[in-house]
């Protein structure tokens, strides 16, 4: 029995009730549509990955450097060096400049100079750290800065917006800003910065469509993405992106390129069946190659990627479901299994995760975790209403702290 590559699933998870937050673009500017190649890179970025670098420098605007900004960082000044040396190698010494707006001078979005260096860069690449010091310094109190509009306008002109890790989580108009899987599916979201939970706030906004999260199979955040997309009404769109992997957004497209993959959450469809709980969410694991449609969210398979057959007996039932590559490898193994379901407990609930018609999976490219899947699964979540690590892709009913609907979502400085 073969399964094919690129996977959807249905889930049901810990839904709460709509919460608000500032979402609308910084530009003030609703209808604005973007003009500039975005690279939103998931971090764990390998110097050898020259198909992300090429996706970068493809993307420059005009005859100026691309600049790195290191806002993100703790150690701006270290971090600003080592992303100029690595981007050097690929694009040339004299291609590439730091420009140190950080934190410790936040002054720097306001001062002339700094507007117009960042008014000629070709294009623009953030360190990782912690993205709410990049909105802290570009949008403090969500007012835009003299960097920020120079910024914006050299994308709206066309020069690529790039970024790893911090740097790509702040791109999306809805911002995670920090927590584990395990808090958001055990307290929902953080209704403020010293509570536990998934913290969410207003992003930059360079990508209107969906929520962006990073180090996403690697570090099991499958869970916070869900959450986040099931609490946040006005956007219940959802894209986690693994490391040493980038989407690369042109227009209403986004390709895949890298060593892993990219999983999608889609939650437009959800039905609420309780104050925590839900149905209908689709998740999907696009892999390299592979073209995530941003109008509908489809995956669109790429390339010639050879069927994956069943081959493993059962379905390995993780302990921590929010392990690193716990997703990932469940996914496989379903693909991979005459099993069509597997059933997971967890602190007293059960997972039930179910294939459905079309569920198929395969290898597509390189690296352990270069899969891609595609179909429908469904996860059930059974138990009580306190519930730890549990394990997505399906369809699930997860137990969750319901939140007031007029709350707005709070945040945390931390980052990633």
């Amino acid at each position: 029995m073969n399964r094919h590559c690129a996977a959807a699933v249905l889930i049901l998870f810990a839904c709460v009730p709509g919460c608000a937050v500032d979402d609308a673009p910084p530009s003030g500017d609703d209808s604005a549509r973007p003009v500039g190649r975005l690279v939103i890179v998931g971090g764990g970025l390998d110097d050898t990955n020259e198909d992300v670098y090429q996706a970068i420098l493809v993307g420059r605007q005009g005859d100026g450097p691309l600049c790195v900004l290191p806002t993100a960082s703790g150690s701006p000044a270290s971090s600003m060096e080592s992303a100029v040396e690595t981007l050097a190698t690929y694009a040339g010494s004299d291609a590439v400049r730091g420009i140190p707006v950080s934190t410790e001078d936040p002054a720097l979005a306001e001062d002339s100079s700094t507007v117009a260096d960042l008014a000629s860069c070709s294009g623009f690449y953030f360190t990782g750290g912690s993205q709410s010091r990049i909105v802290d310094v570009f949008l403090p109190g969500r007012d835009t800065t003299a960097a920020y509009r120079a910024l914006w306008g050299r994308w709206q002109e066309g020069a690529v917006v790039a970024g790893s890790s911090a740097g790509a989580a702040m791109m999306s108009r809805v911002m995670i800003a920090g927590g584990s899987s395990a808090d958001a599916v055990a307290h929902g979201v953080a209704a403020s910065d010293d509570v536990d939970g998934v913290h969410v706030r207003g992003g930059m906004g360079f990508f209107p469509h969906a929520m962006l999260d990073q180090h996403f199979l690697a570090r099991g955040r499958i869970g916070r993405l869900v959450v986040a997309a099931l609490a946040t009404d006005s956007l219940p769109l959802g894209l986690g992106i693994d490391e040493n992997t980038a989407l690369v957004v042109d227009g209403e497209s986004a390709l895949v390129v890298g060593a892993s993959g990219v999983v999608v959450v889609d939650g437009r469809d959800v039905q609420r069946t309780g104050p925590a709980r839900g149905s209908g969410l689709r998740v999907s694991l696009a892999g390299a190659g592979d073209l995530v449609d941003l109008e509908t969210f489809q995956v669109q398979r790429g390339g010639a990627k050879q069927p994956l057959p069943a081959t493993v007996a059962a379905v390995a039932r993780p302990e921590d479901p929010f392990a690193r590559w716990a997703f990932l490898h469940l996914m496989v193994d379903l693909a991979a299994s005459a099993d069509g379901q597997a059933e997971l407990s967890v602190d007293g609930a059960v997972l039930a995760v179910e294939e459905a018609e079309g569920f198929r999976g395969g290898p597509a490219g390189r690296g352990c975790c270069a899969h891609t899947l595609t179909g429908w699964g469904r996860l059930r979540c059974r138990g009580r209403t306190t519930f730890t690590p549990p394990r997505l892709d399906g369809r699930a009913t997860i137990p969750a702290a319901p939140l007031n609907e007029d709350l707005v979502l709070g945040r945390r400085n931390g980052g990633v």
